[in-house]
């Protein structure tokens, strides 16, 4: 098949690969400068008598989405054109390949980093979810890696627009890695979601599948009604919580399951503490601890990750100067864990706890400022140094709270320097 020069106003540079339905291309956007996926469905799947409405309908969900779901681990979608003569979707294009590669037993990826992964995906799915859209196709195929080695889930032309939130099957989804309620043609909640994502853990894991058989109606059996031989019989060095979590997020019963999004995050991300207590933290536990501060309460996930991306993530040991009075500097502070003393000429002004800020006068100021006292880390500290210029790339959203959050820091800080004044007063 001959490779077309433009579809629409993308210019076609090559085929990135091929399916039944349809055919992948590296496509150049001139306006947004940049360039982008273009799935071109092929014609005869669309006038197909039998398949024809169910791909029509996966092609309308797909250009559906187009702007609407919008987080770093979720693939962008960007336009879509239905026609006569072309079908095609738009999206964000992804370098990196799919996680189908590390998904045999020799390709292996490090055990945190299937964590991180996996951690990242629910906390994809829980937006998606939010947003009334459930995936049903989860599988290593449509789990992408960016180039600098992050993940993002794609295929969403599986999943569903739910204007409640459950959804019949209609023959959506890869035969190992569905759910029992799946393949039962039961209806559906982003239960499925979490037991395929406990399958794609399971062969990210191993490097096997959880079940083999020598067809379709046979596989199906085993998914209902057979247990999957334990991880650890496969690979030793899973520690036994992970083995807990996969079992649970694969459990045949929906009551046993993981009931939520959050949950099977949460166990992740204390699995990740376990895991990376002794090295450098990773993005999984950097997440975690921002969700957790009050700060933060009004920061959506999305804004979250735009956060930890412009941030510089800092340990410095008790006694470190991390800000000098007079000194110019614009670059602001969020005390994560630990204290630091403020001190001006000398004097003890503050002592400042996790949970907290400082500097961000320069930030509210818009401009390079003297800094006004000395912050040294009372104890061991970690904290995220944000960069104004950086954090203007953010969205307006991610800024205006910022300024939300910084405006309660300065009220909380006047109402105390009110209260030390009425008790000198007395």
């Amino acid at each position: 098949m001959k490779i077309p020069d433009t579809l629409g106003k993308y210019s076609i540079t090559k085929k990135l690969g091929q399916g039944a339905t349809s055919t992948v291309y590296l496509g150049f956007d001139p306006f947004a400068k940049r360039e982008v996926a273009v799935k071109l469905l092929k014609q005869e799947i669309l006038n197909d008598p039998k398949m024809g409405k169910l791909y029509q309908r996966q092609l309308d969900n797909e250009a559906s989405l187009a702007g609407k779901l919008s987080h770093p681990h979720i693939v962008a979608i960007y336009d879509a054109l239905i026609g006569d003569d072309a079908s095609y979707v738009v999206m964000e294009y992804v370098s990196g390949g799919t996680l189908e590669k590390h998904a045999v037993p020799d390709n292996l990826l490090p055990i945190d980093k299937v964590v991180e992964y996996i951690f990242k995906c629910c906390r994809a799915l829980n937006y998606a979810q939010f947003n009334g859209v459930i995936h049903r196709d989860i599988k290593p195929a449509n789990m992408l890696l960016t180039q600098d080695g992050d993940i993002k889930i794609s295929d969403m032309g599986a999943a569903l627009l739910l204007d409640i939130e459950q959804t019949q099957v209609n023959n959506i989804g890869s035969p190992g890695y569905m759910s029992p309620e799946q393949i039962r043609a039961e209806v559906l909640t982003h239960q499925t979601d979490i037991y395929s994502l406990g399958v794609v853990m399971y062969r990210l894991l191993t490097g096997h599948a959880p079940f083999h058989a020598q067809n379709l109606a046979s596989l199906c059996q085993l998914i209902l009604h057979s247990e999957a031989p334990p991880m650890r019989s496969l690979r030793a060095d899973i520690p036994p919580q992970l083995e807990q979590i996969v079992a649970k997020a694969m459990h045949k019963d929906r009551k046993e399951r993981y009931q939520n999004w959050k949950d099977f995050g949460a166990d992740l991300a204390a699995l990740g503490r376990f895991e990376q207590r002794d090295i450098e933290i990773n993005q999984t536990e950097k997440f975690t601890s921002l969700r957790e501060m009050t700060l933060f309460k009004d920061f959506t996930d999305v804004e979250l990750w735009e956060i930890l991306r412009v941030g510089e993530w800092q340990k410095q040991p008790a006694g470190t100067v991390l800000m000098r009075e007079d000194e110019m500097g614009d670059a602001f502070y969020i005390i994560i864990d630990g204290s630091v003393s403020v001190t001006k000429n000398g004097r003890l002004l503050n002592v400042i706890r996790g949970d907290d800020c400082f500097g961000e006068m320069a930030y509210i100021s818009g401009r390079i400022v003297a800094r006004s006292a000395t912050v040294t880390a009372g104890t061991e500290v970690t904290v995220l140094k944000i960069s104004p210029k950086l954090l203007s790339q953010l969205s307006d959203h991610c800024q205006l709270h910022f300024n939300q959050a910084f405006l309660r820091v300065m009220a909380d800080r006047l109402r105390m320097a009110d209260d030390r004044f009425a008790k000198l007063a007395n």
